[in-house]
């Protein structure tokens, strides 16, 4: 398997003077690449990729995947999102990567209930051209399930991914986005195992949510308008110190002969990015016995794979 980190960390609110840094800071901490979720990269490389390449080359680091969320219901975000999603593709495929990520189908409270069908349908038509696209040129395109949109809970999946082509659309499960809506985590993974072409590890914390009225006759819970990293729902930390049951997804991945990209796409955490990330290879090193291509090649990894630790919330 291959480890990897999201870039939010260092870049999110547009720091992109971290770049260098970040790729620096991964490298020491011994990953095996990285994701991309922001424009950035394209927009700074599209025109120098063979620089990107040795940029990479010389941090021993993969770009593991592009992240494209887009919104599929109006004609013009639609439109604009499947051009950047083929320009990416062009990008990534000359860069010699094998996996793009896809995700979206945003919730419009403006829509009536009864369009919800017509919209899973626009999605799904959608997701098989632009992955049709990207097989063409090499790439295998995964859908990554997340909160917030109108696939947060397992009914409204479930219909996505029958009414796409499982030889062209894959699955990445995100762990953490998956236990913040009704899915049964262990279940949802053995069912589209066969589909899984990428994995987004990511642990949650429920702890110190608040449950009581912010003021008297007030609301009792926070909204999901706050900020991303700290909703209505729970809290990313790093791996290992939530409530997900990675020992149990991985012996899940394990059985099905999972054997590519595990990434964590942390977007916030209270750490300087290289503790954080440090943190959570060692908990996927040492408390899941997972090590990587790297591991191996820098004499890291032990002869024989440990035992993964039992579980519990920090």
């Amino acid at each position: 398997m291959k480890f990897g980190f999201g870039t939010q960390l260092w870049l999110r609110d547009n720091h992109l003077e971290n770049w260098h840094r970040m790729l620096d800071e991964m490298s020491l901490a011994g990953l095996d690449g990285f994701e991309m979720c922001f424009a950035f990269l394209y927009d700074a490389y599209s025109n120098r990729v063979g620089e990107l390449a040795t940029l990479l080359r010389m941090h021993d680091l993969e770009l593991s995947t592009y992240y494209t969320s887009m919104d599929y219901w109006y004609d013009e975000p639609r439109l604009a999102g499947m051009q950047h999603f083929r320009e990416r593709c062009r990008f990534c495929a000359e860069l010699g990567m094998q996996v793009m990520l896809l995700d979206g189908g945003r919730k419009h409270p403006e829509l009536p209930p009864d369009t919800l069908d017509a919209h899973i349908g626009r999605v799904a038509d959608t997701a098989n051209e632009l992955a049709d696209y990207a097989a063409k040129l090499g790439l295998t395109t995964a859908w990554h399930q997340h909160w917030g949109s109108i696939f947060e809970i397992s009914a409204t999946f479930d219909q996505l991914m029958a009414r796409t082509d499982p030889a062209l659309l894959k699955f990445c499960p995100d762990i953490g986005q998956l236990v913040l809506g009704d899915f049964d985590v262990n279940a949802t993974i053995r069912k589209y195992a066969p589909r899984i072409a990428y994995v987004h590890y990511k642990d949650v914390t429920f702890a110190g949510r608040p449950t009581a009225p912010l003021w008297a006759n007030g609301p009792a819970v926070p909204s999901d308008e706050g900020a991303y990293g700290v909703d209505s729902r729970g809290r990313w930390v790093e791996l290992g110190r939530g409530c997900v049951d990675f020992p149990a997804v991985t012996a899940i991945l394990r059985e099905a002969g999972y054997d590519g990209w595990i990434v964590d796409d942390l977007d916030f955490t209270g750490y300087r990015p290289l503790d954080s990330v440090t943190a959570c290879k060692d908990y996927v090193n040492s408390g899941l016995g997972i090590w990587t291509e790297k591991d191996y090649r820098r004499g890291l990894a032990p002869h024989s794979t440990p035992q993964s630790a039992p579980h519990k919330e920090a």
